[in-house]
């Protein structure tokens, strides 16, 4: 296996590993509703199906849909964490000292 090759898998696969653990983040937010937990977890699912169908010949389906969905996946989940971050420090008010 040539070396491109074997260092594209790599990322795929730091990638899946990043998604997989935003999911998870998102997934213990109890204070968003159960529908916006779910969702990135959701796309991630629809992405991995899509990779999956490679092995059974269906090329198109994953060039069309995987990597919009991991992206999507990705973008949601930061999204998700950085809005709790804002309200988490909104909650606190401002830092101490602060002037």
């Amino acid at each position: 296996m040539p070396l491109s090759l074997m260092l594209i898998a790599l990322f795929a696969l730091a990638f899946l590993i990043f998604d997989l653990v935003l999911c998870v983040r998102v997934w213990w937010m109890t204070e968003l509703p159960l529908w916006r937990r779910i969702l990135p977890a959701t796309l991630l699912c629809a992405a991995v199906a899509a990779s999956i169908g490679r092995a059974w010949g269906v090329t198109a389906v994953a060039e069309a849909v995987a990597f919009p969905l991991n992206a999507a996946t990705a973008l949601l989940g930061m999204f998700e964490l950085d809005r709790q971050r804002a309200r988490r420090a909104a909650a606190e008010g401002p830092a101490e000292g602060a002037t």
